[in-house]
């Protein structure tokens, strides 16, 4: 029987409650689930000449900082901790991908109408992903 690999997304430019979705995790993690933590910094647009390389590694640098933090206040332990830069659903299906995740557990936060337009990022990966995906409201 291969370990179920369970993959967390979290938003780091925030410090929203993740309570819910660390509950959730956590009995995964109790069962013998390796828990891998991810965040996907979002594309930028700059029309600047500002150096975009170095600010996008900045960017991630601080991202992954902020992963840590995460990391460190989990409930459970943390197998790998993931920083991509790109569109936010994809990037979390490509890792999901990448490290055979048996199951994606995100919190969905928006209520907007934005999210109703444009679809949030927890539709999108929930649509998309080729494992099971737990959505959990904040």
């Amino acid at each position: 029987m291969s370990k179920e690999t369970v993959l967390v997304p979290v938003d780091v430019s925030s410090d929203h409650d993740r309570s819910r979705m660390f509950d959730e995790v956590a009995e995964h993690a109790g069962r013998g689930a390796q828990v891998v933590l991810m965040t996907v910094v979002p594309e930028i647009y700059l029309a600047t000449t500002v150096d975009a390389k170095g600010m996008i590694k900045a960017m991630m640098d601080h991202a992954a900082i902020r992963l840590g933090d995460v990391a460190t206040a989990a409930p459970f332990e943390v197998a790998d901790q993931i920083v991509r830069y790109g569109p936010v659903a994809p990037g979390i299906i490509d890792v999901a991908a990448e490290t055979g995740a048996t199951l994606i557990v995100i919190n969905a936060r928006s209520r907007d109408r934005t999210a109703y337009l444009l679809g949030s990022v927890a539709s999108r990966v929930a649509n998309h992903a080729r494992c099971s995906v737990h959505v959990v409201r904040a």
